[in-house]
C-alpha cells in the first residue's frame, strides 16, 4: 500500500508549481538581522513570541491604544510585533509591540463543570484551559478553580486570546479587575451592518449590537463596514452604547518584501478537506505547498480548530506562503477499537465523556467535532485525532468513524529508543512499538530504504520534544507488533 505522505507530497508539489510569482523573501537564512513581523501569545521575558526572544527595551508599546511600558506587558497577552529577527533565529529586538484586549466586562453566565470551563462575558464564549494564565485572582487557580470564582454581577475580567471560526475566545489570559466601572467595557470585533447610528460588531458568529451616536472616533472619520475596531463604553442587555472607537491601523504590521511574517491562530476553512493546502490561521489566509516543514504534527493534521503557528517570507496576494507550520500542541492519533465510553457522545459538539482507545483514555469535549454516523459506542472502530495537554491528557479534537480492518494505528513522540524498540508516549501513558519486520518506512521526503536509516532520523526525547512517529500494525496491551508501515511525521 502507497503512504498517505506520498500522495500529499504529490498533491502538494502540483500546488507549488502553481504559487509562483508571489512578492517577498526567498526564505534563506542568514547572519544578519532581517525584519519581522510577529502575531501570537507572548510569555514575559522579555517578549518572546512564536518561539522568538524579542528585547523591548527601547520598543513603542501600546495596549488598547494607550501608550506603556515594557512592564505592563504580560504573560498571556496576543500581541502584535514588528521588529528584527537575528540570525540565530531565537533572538530579536522588538521595536513596536501593540496589544488589544479582546473583551473586557461583567461576568454574565459561567461554569466551571463543563470541559473546558467557560463563561460569557458582554455576549462572548470564553473557553479556559490549562494553558490559560490568571492574574489578580489571589491564587494560582486551575481552570475550573478560576471559573468558579467568578461571580455574577461582581466579577469584571479582562481576557485576551485567539478566537476560533465560531468567534468563541480560547482565553490565554484572564485578569480579575473586581469592580464594575461604568463605561469600561471594551469589545473588539469587526464592523458589519453599518446604518446610521448603529452597527453590528461581528466576531464570527457571535453578533453585537453596538450604538455610537454618542462616540468618539479615533481616529476621526466616518466608520466603514469590515474595520477592525475596539469599542469602549457600556454593555448592557444587547447593545453595547459606545463612548470611544478605536480603529485598528495595522499598517505597520503588513508584510513588506523580505520580512519574515509569523502569525499563532486557530486554523479554520479546511473543512472535510484533507490534506488541507488552504486555510486560514486566525484571519490570515494560509497556503502549504510541497517545500513546507510540518513541526509537532503533520500536514493530515492540518483541520479547523487546530492552534498552529505559520511562518514564511513570500506572499501570493494577502495570503502567505508558509515554510512552517508549527502544531502548538503534540498531536496524537489513535485509530482502533473503542474498549469503553463515558458520556452520550453523538455527531456534533457540545458532548463531554471519554474515549478508550488502546487503554489510552481520550477526553472529548464541548469543542470536538464528532463526527461519526451515530453515537460512539464500545467495540466500534474509530479514529481519534487530537493532542496531549500540558498535564499529560489526551484531548480529541475530533473523533471519526473508519472503516474495519486496515490495521491498528498510532501516532506520537518517540521518548525512547532501544535497538528497533521505540517508546510512542500518547498520553500518561506509552506504548512500545517493534520495527523489526516494518515493510514500509517513510518520512517527510518520501520512502526510506532502511530501517537503520529511518531509526537514524529518530530523536527521542521528553514529550512533546521526541521525533513524532506514526506506525500501522497491530495494538496488544501495551505493544504494537506486526508492523507494516512506520512513518516520521516532523
Amino acid at each position: 500500500m502507497k503512504p498517505l505522505r506520498l500522495t500529499l507530497i504529490a498533491a502538494l508539489t502540483v500546488l507549488a508549481a502553481a504559487c509562483g510569482g508571489g512578492t517577498g523573501g526567498t526564505g534563506v537564512t542568514s547572519n544578519t538581522p532581517s525584519n519581522a513581523v510577529s502575531i501570537g501569545v507572548m510569555t514575559k521575558g522579555s517578549v518572546i513570541v512564536n518561539g522568538v526572544h524579542f528585547e523591548d527595551n527601547t520598543a513603542t508599546i501600546k495596549i488598547d491604544d494607550t501608550s506603556k511600558t515594557p512592564n505592563d506587558l504580560q504573560s498571556g497577552m496576543v500581541v502584535r510585533l514588528r521588529g528584527q529577527i537575528n540570525g540565530d533565529g531565537v533572538t530579536g529586538t522588538a521595536q513596536v509591540v501593540n496589544v488589544s484586549t479582546e473583551v473586557r466586562g461583567t461576568v454574565q453566565t459561567h461554569n466551571a463543570a463543563t470541559v473546558p470551563p467557560t463563561f460569557r462575558v458582554v455576549g462572548q464564549t470564553v473557553f479556559v484551559d490549562e494553558l490559560t494564565v490568571f492574574a489578580n485572582f489571589g491564587v494560582s487557580p486551575t481552570a475550573a478553580g478560576a471559573v468558579g470564582q467568578l461571580v455574577d454581577a461582581t466579577s469584571v475580567v479582562e481576557v485576551h486570546g485567539l478566537r476560533d471560526a465560531s468567534g468563541n475566545i480560547l482565553a490565554s489570559r484572564v485578569e480579575l479587575v473586581q469592580v464594575p466601572v461604568a463605561g469600561n467595557d471594551e469589545l473588539r470585533g469587526t464592523v458589519t451592518g453599518l446604518s446610521g447610528t448603529t452597527f453590528t460588531l461581528q466576531n464570527g458568529t457571535t453578533n453585537v449590537t453596538v450604538n455610537f451616536s454618542g462616540a468618539t472616533i479615533v481616529p476621526a472619520g466616518p466608520l466603514v463596514n469590515n474595520e477592525i475596531v475596539e469599542v469602549h463604553g457600556t454593555f448592557s442587555g444587547t447593545t453595547f452604547t459606545a463612548t470611544i472607537i478605536n480603529i485598528e491601523d495595522d499598517a505597520q504590521f503588513e508584510h513588506q518584501p523580505g520580512d519574515e511574517f509569523e502569525i499563532e491562530g486557530q486554523v479554520s476553512g479546511c473543512g472535510a478537506t484533507n490534506p488541507c493546502t488552504s486555510f486560514n490561521v486566525g484571519s490570515q489566509a494560509v497556503q502549504v505547498n510541497a517545500s513546507t516543514q510540518f513541526e509537532g504534527g503533520a500536514p493530515t493534521d492540518l483541520a479547523d480548530g487546530i492552534r498552529v503557528e505559520a511562518e514564511g517570507h513570500q506572499f501570493s496576494g494577502s495570503t502567505l506562503i508558509a515554510e512552517k507550520i508549527e502544531f502548538k500542541r503534540t498531536r496524537v492519533i489513535l485509530t482502533g477499537q473503542v474498549a469503553a465510553v463515558t458520556g452520550a457522545l453523538t455527531p456534533g459538539t457540545g458532548h463531554v465523556g471519554t474515549v478508550t482507545v488502546f487503554g489510552q483514555v481520550v477526553q472529548v469535549t464541548t469543542l470536538t467535532d464528532i463526527r461519526t454516523s451515530d453515537s460512539i459506542t464500545a467495540a466500534e472502530r474509530v479514529e481519534v485525532r487530537g493532542f496531549v495537554d500540558a498535564v499529560g491528557n489526551i484531548v480529541a479534537d475530533r473523533v471519526d468513524d473508519t472503516p474495519g480492518g486496515n490495521g491498528d494505528i498510532v501516532q506520537a513522540p518517540v521518548t525512547a529508543k532501544v535497538g528497533n524498540v521505540l517508546t510512542l508516549l500518547v498520553g500518561n501513558t506509552s506504548l512500545t512499538a517493534d520495527l523489526t519486520g516494518v515493510t514500509q518506512l517513510s518520512d517527510e521526503n518520501g520512502p526510506v530504504t532502511t530501517l537503520a536509516q529511518f531509526l537514524a532520523e529518530v530523536t527521542p526525547a521528553p514529550a512533546p520534544g521526541g521525533t513524532i512517529v506514526k506506525v500501522k500494525g497491530t495494538v496488544s496491551g501495551g505493544t504494537i507488533t506486526a508492523i507494516d508501515e512506520a512513518e516520521i511525521e516532523d
